[in-house]
């Protein structure tokens, strides 16, 4: 990615679920067999189209085969480095010249009470609202992703801060945790060093 300033930009892109409905056609086309069986093996559309617009944001970064880890996170082997998510109204996929997750929830009023278990009890004590749920989660679940991690993992991993430098496992990371259009995004990459966001909303597919 570029720098901006000194300092790395991630490029977030986000697609909006229903120019997604609206390209659907040019979804499919765009799509491999392996990624349109993968779309197809949910039953709700919702599901399918989320999974061809993911695919359809990964194909546009490389045209080098997707690889997976051993937790079955995609990457490209020369790179870039990227990661997607999905919730509510938007498909997003962050990219970065060093390995990056990024987490999105819809901030909505859902029963939370049988998931404050993932958190500690610093953490659970923070949980006043909806919105200061879905900050700890994205923030843990973006360092998760980053990692390259299964979410098995999640009550180990910490949520804080939201934005700034967190350590774990003898590794630096740099998260960024904001609100976007009533939606959380928690940006991690693998870096102590701050980065910027540069933000672009996908109309066109």
């Amino acid at each position: 990615m570029t720098k901006m300033y000194g300092m790395e930009i991630i490029k977030l892109s986000i697609v909006d679920l229903n120019t997604a409905y609206r390209h659907k056609k040019t979804l499919l086309e765009k799509a491999n067999d392996s990624q349109k069986e993968k779309a197809f093996k949910y039953k709700n559309e919702i599901d399918q189209i989320r999974s061809l617009t993911s695919s359809y944001l990964i194909n546009k970064l490389s045209k080098e085969p997707l690889l997976f880890n051993e937790m079955g996170k995609p990457y490209f082997a020369n790179g870039p480095h990227f990661n997607v998510s999905h919730s509510g109204q938007y498909i997003v996929i962050a990219v970065s010249n060093k390995s990056v997750g990024v987490d999105i929830e819809e901030n909505n009023e859902k029963d939370m009470s049988a998931l404050i278990r993932i958190f500690n009890e610093a953490e659970a004590k923070m949980i006043k609202e909806h919105a200061d749920f879905y900050y700890l989660w994205c923030a843990k679940e973006s360092l998760i992703k980053c990692i390259g991690s299964s979410i098995n993992r999640i009550k180990e991993i910490p949520a804080l801060p939201f934005n700034g430098v967190k350590s774990f496992n003898g590794k630096s990371y740099y998260v960024k945790t904001f609100i976007e259009d009533k939606h959380i995004i928690s940006i991690t990459r693998e870096s102590d060093e701050p980065f910027d966001i540069k933000i672009e909303k996908i109309d066109q597919l």
